[in-house]
């Protein structure tokens, strides 16, 4: 069970139909000719044909219509949810018209329902069945820790109508992913004074502790005797200390390892360069990079996913005491670099500079960075696609076709030369500003100075993805868990 949803599968029988309170039929405009064929009760199948006859363009994406049909003496609510026509009619699709659906089903307070899909009669869609079942997942998010006297939500009993062969290990993928998910959206969502990096670690410690990974935590004195200066210069001004922290999980034997790598500001106030009071109370999300990565290898552990990751969360909280670090001041990174620090609130790339560092020093082969680092990427890219800088366009085409997969978008940006010379220092070896001007790319490719040579490296940028204004589709508002799914999904491709 997860957000109180329970998902089963059945066969296209019309036993399927009996004592449930609610119907939901997902359509796509070529799925009506399969209407005739998933067995519905006669007085039901004469309902949805009146219903498509009456709005004939039910099957726009994610439109809901909701109206009470007699059956069987009784009031049952039928929920139609369009998936699209043509080249719309995709996994993505399927998954936004069921988290748009189990909203409805919320709302009904059903606590019994059946999902009729005409497209699962075919034996071979098991990404489609894997995409509806992590829709009704996550579409029935809610985020109530908060809240003193909030009552849970009703349990609602799902079955999905579907002849797709190993139905039963595909709903227990879905099932570990949302998990995963539901875990990032947690994090990012409780505010700062719950979340600091030492909770982030022992939030890493209970997943490890759970599916047997190895776990390492360096503190203050573990990282000053490494060198990372970085991230001890970005925690400093925080009475709350840095964390790095390290999940390693081996389901490949001594197969390369592959470094999924987080920036986790737990709260960024910006430091010196303090940002301004409206709206800072958002950036308790600065953490979400690292959220998406715990969440990501929760998952990939439960499922046993024959790959190698190395997860590094890098943690620290960016605050504006008597001890913080000021504009102007130079310190030197593990790998021995010096950063000219102009701006305080360019903090993720520093406290990552040592992460990806280490991740390489414990033999990654391949890295990804995960972080909401800029505010740029949503002038370049909106808030529905993240930004991609790399040093290996094959990777970025890997992460790019697993988004598309897990419904997460990227958009690969140009590594310019121009762009690097950026950052470079008149009193130092690196800036860890270059200003507004391409700043998502000066960002990104300041990582890359981190990177040990002939390690592949991608930096991924969910500043405008990492969270939602307003619910829609599987993602809920608040915490949307951006960049989790991709990462499992590129880890079955190792």
């Amino acid at each position: 069970m997860i957000n109180n949803i329970e998902c089963a599968v059945v066969e296209h029988q019309q036993a399927a139909y009996e004592n449930v309170e609610s119907l939901v039929l997902l359509l796509c405009k070529e799925c009506v000719a399969g209407v005739d064929k998933i067995n519905l009760p006669t007085s039901l199948q004469t309902a949805v044909k009146a219903f498509i006859a009456k709005y004939p363009d039910f099957y726009e994406v994610e439109m809901v219509h909701s109206l009470g049909v007699m059956y069987q003496d009784k009031l049952l609510q039928l929920t139609v949810v369009g998936c699209g026509e043509g080249k719309e009619c995709t996994p993505a699709n399927f998954r936004k018209a069921a988290g748009a659906a189990v909203r409805v089903l919320q709302k009904q307070k059903a606590t019994t329902a059946i999902v009729a899909v005409p497209l699962l009669l075919n034996p071979t869609r098991a990404h489609y069945l894997q995409a509806i079942a992590e829709g009704l997942y996550l579409g029935s998010y809610t985020f109530n820790e908060c809240k003193g006297a909030s009552k849970p939500a009703t349990l609602c009993k799902l079955q999905i109508t579907s002849a797709v062969e190993n139905g039963r290990a595909v709903l227990a993928q879905a099932e570990a992913i949302a998990q995963g998910v539901t875990l990032t959206r947690n994090l990012v969502n409780r505010p700062g004074n719950w979340v600091n990096p030492v909770v982030m670690a022992e939030e890493a410690r209970k997943v490890a502790e759970s599916h047997g990974l190895e776990f390492e935590v360096l503190d203050e004195k573990d990282m000053a005797a490494k060198g990372m200066n970085a991230i001890l210069a970005v925690g400093q001004g925080s009475k709350n200390p840095p964390r790095m922290i390290t999940l390693k999980y081996n389901g490949a034997g001594d197969a390369p390892y592959t470094a999924f790598v987080g920036k986790g500001i737990t709260f960024d106030s910006g430091g010196i360069s303090i940002k301004p009071g409206e709206n800072m109370g958002e950036m308790k999300d600065d953490m979400a990079g690292a959220g998406a990565v715990l969440g990501a290898v929760q998952a990939i552990a439960q499922m046993k996913m024959p790959c190698n990751i190395l997860a590094v969360l890098s943690c620290a909280e960016n605050m504006p005491g008597g001890n913080a670090q000021r504009p102007g001041d130079v310190v030197k990174a593990a790998n021995g670099k010096t950063i000219e620090v102009v701006n305080t609130d360019a903090e993720g790339r520093m406290v990552l500079a040592d992460a990806v560092w280490y991740a390489c020093e414990q033999g990654a082969t391949r890295v990804i960075d995960i972080a909401t680092l800029t505010g740029a990427v949503i002038i370049a890219l909106g808030n529905e696609t993240s930004g991609i800088i790399t040093n290996t366009d094959a990777l970025a085409d890997a992460i790019k076709d697993a988004g598309k997969k897990a419904g997460e978008s990227f958009w690969q940006l140009p590594s310019l030369p121009e762009c690097k010379e950026a950052i470079k220092s008149d009193v130092a070896d690196l800036l860890n500003s270059a200003g507004r001007a391409g700043g998502c790319i000066t960002g990104g490719l300041f990582i890359g100075e981190f990177i040990k040579e002939g390690v592949e490296w991608a930096h991924l940028d969910i500043g405008g993805t990492s969270t939602a204004t307003k619910t829609s589709g599987f993602k809920v508002k608040g915490g949307t868990g951006f960049g989790a799914m991709t990462l499992i999904r590129y880890a079955g491709t190792l």
